[in-house]
């Protein structure tokens, strides 16, 4: 990751955190739930130029292969709310 001082400051801001409600307080576990995810995002995209919306639907699409319930159709049909998910994010992050 080519901004290495992003770990550190998270890790201060959780501690900070940690002091005023203690580590296992819903606001430092929400927030430290929240920053692992945005800086995996983060790193993910940060260091390559991969969309993850793309990938994930690639890697769907290469396990329908095996999981016949993950074709396009059956997909929609069995997790409607993940399928909305993706059909949302994709009309309102693809270019």
């Amino acid at each position: 990751m080519k901004n290495k001082h992003l770990k550190s400051e998270v890790a201060n801001l959780l501690e900070t955190v940690d002091k005023t409600f203690g580590k296992d307080s819903v606001q430092h576990q929400n927030l430290d739930y929240y920053f692992d995810i945005l800086v995996t995002v983060y790193e993910y995209n940060y260091d390559s130029e991969k969309d993850l919306l793309g990938e994930l639907k690639d890697l769907i699409n290469k396990l329908s292969e095996k999981i016949p319930e993950l074709t396009p159709e059956q997909f929609k049909e069995k997790y409607p709310n993940i399928s909305e998910m993706i059909d949302y994010l994709d009309e309102w992050l693809t270019d």
